[in-house]
């Protein structure tokens, strides 16, 4: 029966899926990526010519997995968009898995996954020409996997989940480099579970970090090899600057934000030591990659402008806040608005519940990736961005939601059964 109800929440998360993306449909296929899939579609052309060397420079932007994939598929951009609808669907049933693990019922394991299936910007990120759906099934298979190594009895086990979580943090940090450094707050989650349960930290935590940590080193030495740029990727210090700064700047000054593009872009150049004159809005694009140097420059600017403007940095966090948590783009803007709201105060109540429970473990678990993600996003973007942001950790949500929803109803029948006549005596 418990499969049956699984299959049915799939199915249904399917439908919607493929729904929302026959519904946006147009022939230039730009609502499927809003310009992104321009860079992986050069990069994935490169590798059917024989790149596998990776030594476009679009890879200080974007590593290689989603590109890998994008010339797998003969870069048939409908059979990218299916692929991805069914990589997004699987995180359903993933989240189902991981939602086992913790001690919730049956049925809550259940609403877990049917509030991944059901959740709009899952929906909404799902068909697209873009790297999310691969990586946030990956990064789903490395919480399953981590989760396992508290509950790990045997070494070899320890070991083999360890292991295997870190495989998948990496991959999922070669699709989009969000999760790069995901593996630092995660391996002292796995040190403290373990240490709290009866030995095996350094066991879990050196097999955790092993590939993780080898896959970063590689990647940031290919990097410095092709590009002379150790930098995992530039795409940080490219939002830190047009997107964080800008945002600053735009709200403190009442300027255009095209001018404030070329205002921070003539400040880069200045600092360089290069000529300032004619620069426009569109010099900023010639920023995405380049050496240490015009990183460096980049993020002083930045620094520069934080500085001048204290105020207008912290209230610019609250829009962030918003868009990452609240906002959805597209026609779900009212309805993805009211299910965010209801989506957070559960979570909350579920948070504070395993509180209350004094469940250290399992609220770290659930907790540590999603203020990874939150301030890492914060730090380098308040504008430019939706629930897109947020939409990687979304299975720890749901669980967080469920909590919630079993601590509610256990009050409620808390309270029915202090009313009832059994009750009263």
């Amino acid at each position: 029966m418990p499969q049956r109800k699984l299959l049915l929440i799939i199915l249904l998360g399917l439908i919607l899926r493929i729904g929302y993306a026959v519904a946006i449909y147009e022939p230039s296929l730009l609502p499927y990526h809003r310009g992104d899939y321009d860079l992986y579609h050069i990069l994935a052309e490169d590798i059917l010519r024989g790149d596998l060397a990776f030594q476009n420079s679009g890879y200080l932007l974007r590593p290689p997995l989603f590109p890998l994939l994008g010339a797998a598929l003969g870069l048939q951009p409908l059979l990218i968009i299916t692929v991805n609808i069914l990589l997004a669907t699987c995180v359903i049933p993933v989240t189902y898995l991981l939602a086992n693990q913790f001690d919730l019922s049956e049925k809550l394991a259940l609403l877990s996954a049917m509030i991944v299936a059901l959740d709009p910007t899952s929906v909404i990120y799902s068909g697209v020409l873009l790297a999310e759906p691969l990586a946030n099934l990956l990064l789903a298979l490395s919480f399953v996997t981590l989760i396992k190594v508290r509950q790990a009895e045997k070494r070899s086990a320890i070991l083999s989940w360890g292991f295997l979580s870190g495989i998948f943090v990496m991959l999922s940090a070669f699709t989009r480099p969000a999760a790069y450094l995901l593996w630092l707050p995660m391996a002292l989650w796995a040190g403290f579970v373990r240490r709290t349960v009866g030995g095996g930290q350094i066991l879990a935590t050196g097999a955790f970090v092993l590939p993780a940590m080898l896959g970063v080193g590689l990647w940031t030495q290919h990097n410095a090899i092709h590009f002379s740029n150790s930098s995992f990727t530039t795409i940080g210090t490219y939002n830190l600057l047009y997107y964080r700064a800008a945002s600053v700047l735009y709200q403190a000054t009442g300027q255009e934000i095209d001018a404030v593009y070329a205002e921070l872009a003539r400040r880069v150049e200045a600092r360089l030591g290069n000529n300032t004159a004619n620069i426009s809005a569109s010099k900023r694009h010639e920023h995405y990659t380049g050496s240490p140097q015009l990183q460096n420059a980049m993020t002083e600017v930045a620094i520069g402008i934080f500085r001048d403007y204290p105020l207008h940095y912290a209230l610019t966090i609250s829009v962030g806040l918003y868009r990452m948590l609240l906002r959805v783009s597209g026609v779900l803007v009212w309805p993805g608005l009211i299910w965010n709201v209801a989506l957070l105060l559960a979570a909350s109540i579920g948070l504070n519940n395993l509180r209350l429970q004094r469940d250290w473990s399992t609220g770290a678990f659930l907790c540590l990736p999603c203020l990874y993600f939150l301030l890492g996003t914060l730090l380098v973007q308040t504008s430019g961005i939706d629930t897109r942001a947020r939409v990687m950790f979304t299975p720890l949500l749901a669980i967080m939601a469920a909590y919630g929803v079993e601590h509610m109803l256990n009050r409620r029948r808390a309270a029915s059964a202090s009313l009832s006549p059994h009750g009263a005596k």
